[in-house]
């Protein structure tokens, strides 16, 4: 155990996100071999496998996932002390990776970090987005130090700073006839052509799920894992989506979609979450970050 270096640790945690040693070494500028023999000789000295060999890389064991926790809590930690050190140069600037659904972006970028960049002109941002079972997986493993994401199903590894009532709406075009009801059901909205995000995304499971307890068929006209593209679809007339009301605020402003409440209570149980790894000492910049994000994003002030 005592040769468990800090070094070490750093090449395997990167060998455990990439799910190859080739891909980690690229990403340290090293050769493969020199990480090959250190996990080699690891597993060796402790007895014990930390990964498993496949055609497509490699794959961590029960022990792996052990010292992978080890790793990721003494990369948080390192991160902690840094942070404070960084204090006390005036000239330091404090990097937070940040990564959103992309139904979050524009509120992201309009309603938090415009602001927040100007208060705090010493952070310096890392963005990225994807779908909410890789923004979990990201959080979890210490890729990014902020996920907010959309109705995710928590986990131990993950704790949430911040939650937002996020009902799911019918997004229609201004000149549909649903534009000026009130609550519809679902039903009414399947009647029109259906614009829907691909099979993993968290919004095509609920909507999956409430129209299969109804004995009702999905037969989506549109697919895609943009949502960016599902709200142009609706725009142009091509059908309607399903999607929370913060994902569309600037298009409705611009009378280019209306936002229409839906009656299934499903939909109304729903929330977007600002996300940190669990038991992590966050650093004060990125606690500074998610207070701020929280307390200005319209997905947590709704």
């Amino acid at each position: 155990m005592d040769r468990l270096d800090n070094r070490f640790l750093r090449e395997f945690l990167s060998v455990a996100q990439a799910g190859s040693i080739r891909a980690a070494a690229d990403q340290m500028n090293t050769v493969p071999s020199a990480i090959s023999r250190k996990i080699a000789a690891a597993e060796e000295r402790l007895e014990i496998k930390l990964f498993e060999r496949t055609s497509r890389g490699v794959a961590l064991t029960q022990a792996g996932e052990c010292l992978r926790e080890h790793a990721l809590n003494i990369q948080d930690e390192q991160s902690y002390v840094l942070d404070q050190l960084r204090r006390f140069h005036s000239l330091e600037t404090h990097e937070v990776r940040i990564a959103v659904g992309e139904g979050f972006v524009d509120d992201l970028m309009e309603n938090g970090l415009a602001t927040l960049k100007k208060k705090q002109q010493r952070l310096k941002f890392h963005l990225g987005y994807a779908g909410t079972q890789e923004l979990q997986r990201r959080v979890a493993q210490g890729e990014v130090d902020i996920a907010i994401a959309y109705n995710p199903q928590m986990r131990d590894s993950i704790r949430s700073l911040a939650v937002g009532r996020q009902p799911l709406y019918a997004i229609v075009p201004p000149d549909s006839p649903l534009a000026a009801r009130g609550p519809v059901g679902l039903s009414e909205v399947l009647e029109y052509p259906i614009c829907l995000p691909n099979d993993d995304h968290a919004i095509r499971r609920m909507v999956t799920r409430a129209a299969s307890d109804q004995g009702l068929v999905l037969n989506p006209q549109i697919e895609t894992e943009s949502l960016n593209l599902l709200i142009k679809s609706v725009s142009s007339g091509m059908g309607v989506t399903f999607l929370p009301r913060c994902s569309v605020t600037n298009q409705e402003k611009r009378r280019e979609v209306v936002a229409v409440p839906l009656k299934e209570a499903s939909f109304q149980r729903v929330s977007a979450h600002l996300m940190v790894r669990a038991r992590r000492r966050l650093p004060q910049s990125v606690e500074v970050a998610a207070t701020f994000l929280s307390g200005r994003m319209q997905a947590f002030n709704g």
